[in-house]
């Protein structure tokens, strides 16, 4: 069994000119990480050719294109996702937030609250798209967040459902946000099997901060939802100095053969991006599971 590789989602100057966020990346490939998510980034500004040979120049790869923002993704959608994974060179098309109502963070409201069939219906087409795109060797995978671990439908939490009604669907398993949703992280792995293909590696410390009300994709920015219960986000710290259980996840991943350690942080705690980079990277390679 091979050691995982060090990635990274996220860490990078948002908006800024490519040469600052290649100069931060340089610094991170220096440290020992190997990949970068959301590979989009390197088609949407400059050259996608110089911008791709720059990356590979630092020893580091796109680890995955990502689905349409704003709605749930539909058929008519794969050949722009099919293009960008092979420009990119990659075989994953990740679902990373929007694309379903329920996956917004906050979505437990209760005016808005999708019903089960609604739900369904949303994932009846991430199955669709996900059916296309393997038919090109491309992986569609759902990035959770602790929603799915939270909100049940007749009784069975909707991120099982996901699961027992897919077929092609792959899943990104945010580890933090799945102990946040009372879920072992293991344990979820475990249960996946096969159909996980990716892992982030996000921790958070005891205690919440406040989680601000946002507008819905596609709403009215006038028009704000209100939470039926306080809401709070986890005290989200580097990855690796929390209550993550890091040393079990990243033995189990290393054990299901997966290639990468997917490290994410929504917002700084109390270190800058670069030291939290650095230290989740000390903190996994002293595991011994990751290079």
């Amino acid at each position: 069994m091979n050691n995982l590789k060090a990635g990274l989602i996220g860490f990078l100057p948002m908006g800024a000119p490519m040469d600052e966020v290649f100069a931060r990346l340089k610094n991170y490939a220096e440290i020992g990480y190997k990949g970068v998510e959301m590979g989009d980034m390197f088609l949407r500004s400059g050259d996608p050719d110089e911008n791709l040979a720059r990356l590979r120049d630092l020893g580091m790869e796109p680890l995955s294109t990502s689905l349409p923002m704003g709605g749930a993704p539909d058929v008519s959608d794969v050949p722009e996702i099919n293009q960008k994974a092979h420009k990119l060179g990659v075989h994953r098309a990740a679902c990373m937030g929007s694309a379903m109502r329920l996956h917004v963070i906050g979505m437990r409201v209760q005016e808005l609250f999708p019903s089960y069939d609604e739900s369904m219906k949303e994932l009846e087409g991430l199955e669709a798209v996900a059916k296309e795109l393997a038919k090109e060797g491309i992986d569609v995978s759902f990035h959770n967040h602790e929603t799915e671990f939270l909100t049940f439908y007749n009784g069975e939490a909707w991120f099982d459902l996901m699961v027992k009604n897919s077929e092609y669907l792959k899943f990104e398993l945010d580890a933090g946000w799945a102990l946040y949703g009372h879920r072992n992280p293991v344990k979820v792995m475990d249960m996946l099997g096969d159909r996980l293909c990716a892992i982030h590696i996000k921790d958070y410390m005891e205690g919440n901060v406040p989680r601000k009300s946002r507008p819905l994709p596609g709403m009215d920015t006038e028009k704000r939802y209100q939470f039926s219960t306080p809401m709070n986000f986890p005290n989200i710290c580097a990855p690796g100095a929390g209550k993550l259980p890091t040393y079990d996840i990243l033995e189990k991943a290393v054990a299901m053969g997966l290639d990468y350690a997917i490290i994410e942080q929504d917002f700084q705690k109390i270190l800058t991006q670069e030291e939290s980079v650095l230290l989740a990277y000390l903190l996994m390679k002293e595991t011994g599971f990751v290079e």
